[in-house]
């Protein structure tokens, strides 16, 4: 096991994967309730994209960025290891896993617009899934994500 296959592109994109799991898990993406009636102070509730509404969404792209840092991780640390592949290369199927949680949760998205109701682990994962989704596009179009200068 070596990580000297590993590029600097390979540590970004793991990087936001990882993050955006991360996101998905932990971070609040809706905060229901709160504020106060007369004395009284009203707690809210913070919900992360596992949750509800529509917490099958985020389990579905959370299975779908952990399958994408699984690929690239058995692909760079295991070269020798046979996995299938999406049209014809690992950085296709990397691009369709990034597609496939992007899809996910903008369907989460849709399902449940209250902008007013939306937390920091909603837009965050909104930054990382663009990221990731950009990231991985360059890659499988044979580009690096940051030029060299």
């Amino acid at each position: 096991m070596s990580l000297d296959n590993v590029s600097r592109d390979d540590w970004i994109v793991g990087g936001l994967a990882l993050l955006l799991a991360i996101d998905l898990i932990a971070l609040p993406w809706f905060s229901i309730g709160g504020g106060s009636v007369g004395a009284f102070a009203i707690p809210g509730v913070d919900l992360t994209a596992l949750d509800a509404p529509s917490g099958w969404l985020g389990v579905l792209a959370l299975i779908a960025v952990i399958a994408l840092i699984a690929d690239l991780a058995i692909e760079r640390v295991s070269p020798q290891t046979t996995m299938p592949m999406l049209g014809g290369s690992r950085a296709k199927t990397r691009l369709a896993l990034a597609g496939a949680t992007a899809l996910f949760l903008a369907l989460k998205f849709v399902f449940n617009i209250h902008f007013s109701d939306f937390g920091f682990g909603f837009w965050a994962a909104v930054v990382l899934t663009v990221g990731l989704v950009l990231s991985t596009l360059r890659i499988s179009q044979g580009q690096s994500i940051v030029p060299a200068s």
